[in-house]
């Protein structure tokens, strides 16, 4: 901690009471500030603003917190590396609270001098974990930190029935099983595309039922049928063939014929690494456990179908559709869990390059805290919105702003779309300010000016000289973009299309040639 800081103190309060909370051993801890100290070169003394441990599992940490800059960085990575020597910890986490004050390079630096780096986004993941699983949020953070106890070296053998969906040809293979939520709770973690987003977590598990869920399966005589969902593929789980479980010596004194055989008896092995097995469906059935008595979390038979072999995108269908039942699943979460950092990846698809341009876009001006990403806030413009078909009409194979950039970069369209929407606030700069009362920061403002910014390329194909957009844009001056009297104009979804007619009518009172 900074001499400097004025808001250390409160942070290394917060992540130390995160850290007991998960089941660790902490100084300073929720009670007292104390700070643990080491003796490093020169015999000077250091106070650690974290230090964290679990005897059992033979695991230390100690951190360092910064709500403010970080001058010198690579010094201060020096400064961790010789903490962690003498303390003699398995790993050190640098929790940095301000927004971008730790670049990507400076984060690979931090992990090759074996430092976890925590932005306030992570803590506050973490801290909406531990909420909801309390101590067993322990066994996620150790997994994160690259980690490794003895009790991971220890697998798990049950028997299982495999299934082959949807045909008994089909490379998918399902395995239904019984482990008990002990073993579970420490093995699994919720869909990945969503750690590292409070947000998105705290959407698929509410806290709000798990008490309920505890005080049911504490009963003598509790029942739950319903199976909990994995992914195997993220997990080395083995698979022993039973050359004879279907003798009748194995599973009956009489003889006996089965009836298909598009399934098989089998022995799965189960390692006992923390957080590696996905959890696709019944995080709420599992987590309700987390609370309850030790009895009861090792010796229920939780019933459940571990899958293997789907891709990326059939894991991501198979979370969204088995989680959309009885509630409709917040169309924001369902957009952002396919965000993608993968260029590739989304070079491939025009959809998920739309999400990625607008989740890129969120961080930056003139939509930085503007863009509602999950199913929280109160912004007027939200990732479903603009993501949609206007945006990825552009960056589509045929689309016009991919004329722009044949390399289709993502960088490329939000550096240019940030430029043109930069533009238009400058312009409108009250209007901007104030969506409640003007349409242009929300989501049909923002769908008008794509439509908008499509004609524009029609008009000046292939230009990117930001002076050209800017003319047409000045030429939309003395508009009427107040919310009240559009919606009187435009009524029902269809009529919106004139929206941007209207836009093209004003431009063309100063360029006639404007294209529509």
């Amino acid at each position: 901690m900074s001499p400097h800081d004025p808001h250390g103190p409160a942070l290394n309060h917060r992540v130390a009471v995160l850290f007991e909370r998960a089941g660790f051993k902490t100084m300073p801890n929720a009670v007292s500030t104390a700070e643990f100290s080491v003796t490093i070169h020169g015999n000077k003394v250091k106070p650690l603003d974290l230090y964290a441990t679990d005897d059992q599992l033979g695991i230390s940490i100690i951190g360092s917190n910064k709500s403010g800059s970080i001058p010198g960085f690579s010094a201060h990575l020096s400064d961790l590396k010789e903490l962690k020597k003498a303390a003699k910890a398995d790993r050190v986490i640098l929790v940095s609270t301000k927004a971008g004050e730790v670049t990507q390079e400076d984060r690979l630096a931090a992990e090759a001098a074996g430092v976890s780096v925590w932005t306030e986004n992570t803590l506050r993941y973490y801290e909406a974990l531990t909420d909801a699983i309390h101590s067993f949020a322990k066994y996620e953070i150790i997994n994160a930190l690259g980690l490794k106890t003895n009790e991971e070296k220890q697998t798990t053998y049950v028997l299982a029935i495999r299934i082959h969906q949807p045909t008994p040809t089909s490379t998918i293979e399902l395995y239904m099983f019984s482990l008990s939520p002990e073993k579970l709770l420490k093995t699994c973690a919720v869909y990945r595309r969503a750690q590292g987003n409070a947000e998105a977590y705290q959407r698929m598990v509410t806290k709000k039922r798990l008490p309920g869920i505890r005080a049911f399966v504490s009963k003598i005589d509790s029942l739950l049928p319903t199976n909990i969902v994995v992914d195997f593929d993220s997990a080395k789980v083995s698979v022993v063939e039973l050359e004879k479980a279907a003798d009748e010596s194995n599973l009956t004194s009489k003889a006996l014929t089965l009836t298909t055989t598009q399934h098989q008896i089998v022995a799965l092995g189960i390692p006992m690494e923390y957080a590696s097995l996905e959890l696709l469906d019944g995080q709420h059935r599992l987590f309700g456990f987390a609370e309850a008595a030790p009895a009861t979390r090792q010796a229920f038979g939780l019933a459940v179908v571990g899958v293997r072999g789907l891709n990326q995108k059939q894991k991501q269908a198979t979370f969204v559709a088995i989680n959309d039942t009885s509630r409709r699943m917040d169309p924001n979460l369902v957009a952002f869990l396919q965000y993608d950092k993968d260029d590739n990846v989304c070079q491939k698809d025009s959809k998920l390059m739309a999400i990625r341009v607008v989740v890129d876009l969120a961080d930056r001006e003139p939509f930085l805290k503007r863009v509602r990403l999950l199913d929280l806030g109160t912004q007027t413009m939200t990732l479903k919105g603009l993501s949609g078909y206007d945006l990825k009409g552009l960056v589509g194979p045929k689309g016009l702003l991919r004329k722009v950039f044949p390399t289709n970069l993502p960088k490329d369209y939000v550096t240019y779309l940030s430029t043109y929407f930069s533009l238009v606030r400058s312009t409108f700069k009250t209007e901007w300010d104030d969506p409640k009362t003007y349409i242009l920061a929300t989501n049909r403002g923002f769908t008008a000016l794509l439509k908008l910014l499509r004609s524009i390329l029609r008009t000046e194909p292939d230009t990117n000289d930001p002076q050209i957009t800017k003319k047409y844009v000045k030429a939309l001056s003395g508009f009427d973009w107040d919310y009240a009297n559009l919606k009187q104009k435009y009524v029902g979804s269809q009529g919106w299309k004139g929206f941007h007619l209207d836009l093209v009518a004003q431009v063309r009172k100063t360029y006639p040639n404007f294209q529509a």
